[in-house]
């Protein structure tokens, strides 16, 4: 029996949150607040994951060092780069085992570097999973 090669674009692709590198601290906390997340991923004019910005890092590099949010970007506080960022097109296994390696529970997806939402451990193991 062949096994049939599963894509990241076969599993369930979640939304994702994002800001730009300029939008201040005050735009951040809003958005995450708005959609009740715990982080936000920040991209360049491409649309490309740069950074990742968590309410650890609000409060850490932000409200405990006195920075004005008005006048903080985003940029100043997000955690980059990424760790790992992979595409639509990549391979469920191989994604899943960068993911082990890494540490990381959670990705984002791109389309051609274009950010398109954040693919999970569970969404991957729900896919390979035997029915």
């Amino acid at each position: 029996m062949v096994k049939k090669r599963v894509l990241i674009k076969d599993c369930e692709i979640l939304p994702v949150l994002t800001v730009k590198l300029e939008d201040d601290c005050v735009t951040v906390a809003k958005k995450l607040h708005d959609f009740q997340e715990r982080r936000i991923f920040v991209v360049n004019d491409k649309k490309m994951p740069v950074g990742i910005i968590s309410i650890v890092d609000i409060n850490d590099r932000l409200v405990a060092r006195g920075k004005n949010p008005n006048k903080t970007k985003a940029k100043d506080i997000m955690t980059y780069p990424v760790n790992i960022v992979v595409d639509l097109n990549d391979s469920a296994d191989e994604v899943l085992k960068k993911m082990v390696r890494k540490d990381n529970y959670y990705i984002p997806v791109t389309d051609k570097g274009v950010i398109k939402g954040l693919i999970t451990y569970a969404g991957i193991m729900k896919k390979l999973s035997p029915k």
